[in-house]
């Protein structure tokens, strides 16, 4: 039998992750580190790379989520910022729009219900103070209107008799009173997200915390690590806070 030299620092997932779990879902049972033949298995370092496990200096899953959620901040403060009338088509684009697919027969298909963008079903244009909306398919205009109106208080008209499938969606003027309630809505929903990234922070800030008392990281790598994690707040709030307050600047100066 060949000799087979022991590498420090190979080893399985150690049994106390699975009772000190950070802020993602570690499995059960992690993968094996090696191969039979002695090679690196890549279900292992996939593994690696989405847990903290007990590195204390990992922020993958940190940063992923609050990715996310800047990212969702940015997209409903664009969707307010439409009620105060401004032209943008991707305003109306975004919007999901609830759809049947299928149809029920005897010994077909059940219809099933499926939200897709409005951008997908239509073309969007701008013109004036309204919106030309050409949908692909006749049958999605109902599913549209209903949508717009719900969602957007505005009324669709179809341009013509002879073409359903084109609609027409006035703009509203704006007034002093809706660019201050919008920028209200505004402020709320940025503040919504401002809190959500701390709630992140301290989930990430509590597996730290699990990492001293088990002792599976050094004192001083988590106090550095703890850090780190209120150097990558601090940036991503003060990104959140120019983002809310040039918006309200935005709505207000419309």
């Amino acid at each position: 039998m060949p000799f087979v030299r022991s590498t420090r620092g190979i080893s399985t997932t150690p049994m106390f992750l699975k009772k000190n779990k950070g802020p993602t879902n570690l499995k059960d049972e992690a993968p094996e580190q090696y191969s039979r033949k002695g090679k690196p298995n890549p279900a292992h370092a996939a593994a690696a790379a989405e847990t903290p496990n007990d590195d204390p200096y990992n922020f993958k899953k940190f940063d992923d989520s609050v990715k996310h959620a800047v990212e969702g901040c940015k997209t409903e403060i664009q969707h307010l910022k439409s009620f105060s009338g401004r032209v943008d088509p991707s305003v109306i684009e975004n919007l999901l729009v609830t759809i049947s697919h299928g149809k029920k027969e005897d010994g077909g298909k059940e219809v099933k219900e499926v939200k897709l963008k409005l951008g997908e079903l239509a073309h969007v244009a701008p013109k004036g103070r309204e919106f030309i909306l050409t949908v692909n398919d006749e049958s999605f205009v109902n599913n549209i209107k209903n949508t717009i109106l719900s969602q957007m208080s505005m009324n669709p008209q179809q341009v013509s008799p002879s073409t359903p499938n084109i609609l027409k969606v006035p703009i509203p003027m704006p007034t002093k009173e809706s660019r201050q309630n919008t920028a209200a809505l505004v402020q709320k929903a940025g503040q919504k997200w401002l809190d959500k990234v701390q709630y992140i922070r301290g989930s990430h800030f509590t597996h730290l915390e699990k990492l001293k008392k088990a002792g599976t990281a050094r004192p001083d790598d988590v106090k550095k690590a703890e850090k780190k994690l209120q150097e990558k707040l601090d940036k991503t709030n003060k990104e959140l806070k120019q983002l809310i307050e040039k918006s309200k600047q935005d709505v207000l100066q419309s």
